[in-house]
């Protein structure tokens, strides 16, 4: 998967008319409520075989941290 797909992914996962980007601050969307963190997890987890515990998500700023984490697996 490319940081594009990721980054349409997420877009789909939380609903989002407008498109995810990097720069962004999660705590800005509207959508980032507690049963998108649940689907961000799950989507992480199924896709990139990343185990992320709460307080290490809870640590997420911004949209680049949730690509960081599993940087080593996009193409």
């Amino acid at each position: 998967m490319t940081k594009e797909e990721f980054l349409e992914n997420l877009t789909d996962i939380m609903q989002r008319d407008e498109v995810c980007l990097e720069s962004d601050n999660l705590d800005d969307y509207e959508e980032w409520d507690s049963l998108s963190k649940m689907a961000v997890i799950a989507f992480l987890a199924q896709n990139f075989s990343v185990q992320v515990k709460l307080d290490e998500f809870k640590k997420f700023e911004k949209v680049s941290d949730l690509i960081d984490v599993c940087k080593d697996k996009l193409n």
